[in-house]
C-alpha cells in the first residue's frame, strides 16, 4: 500500500501586509505633525538667549530624536505582524492529508 503526505490549499494565497498601511500612514502624520511643533518652538525660540532656551531646544532635539525612532520601530513591527498575520492565515487555509493507494499491476496478454 502506498501513501502520499500533502498539504491541501482549500483557496489562493492571499498577502494581507497591505493591513498595516493605515497605521504607518497615521505614524508618518504624527512624524509630521511633530516636526512642524519642532520647528514652530525652535522659530519662536530663535531670538533667545539663555539656559533655559538652550535647555529647551536640547530637550526638544532629544524628544524628536526618540519620537523618530519610536516611530519607526513601530513600522517595523507593523509590517512584521503583518506578515506574521499573512502567513498564520494562508496556514490556514490548508490542511494536511494524507492519501493511501493500492498499486495495482495488470499483467498485458500477448
Amino acid at each position: 500500500m502506498g501513501q502520499l503526505n500533502m498539504l491541501y490549499h482549500f483557496g489562493p494565497e492571499q498577502d494581507f501586509t497591505y493591513k498595516a498601511n493605515r497605521f504607518i500612514q497615521q505614524l508618518n502624520r504624527m512624524s509630521e505633525l511633530d516636526a512642524e511643533l519642532v520647528h514652530l518652538i525652535h522659530h519662536e525660540m530663535k531670538y533667545g538667549r539663555g539656559q533655559i532656551i538652550d535647555k529647551t531646544n536640547e530637550a526638544i532635539k532629544q524628544y524628536q530624536k526618540n519620537n523618530l525612532s519610536i516611530n519607526y520601530t513601530f513600522r517595523d513591527d507593523m509590517r512584521y505582524v503583518a506578515s506574521l498575520y499573512t502567513d498564520m492565515i494562508n496556514k490556514m487555509r490548508g490542511q494536511n492529508i494524507t492519501l493511501y493507494y493500492d498499486v495495482i499491476i495488470r499483467e498485458q496478454k500477448r
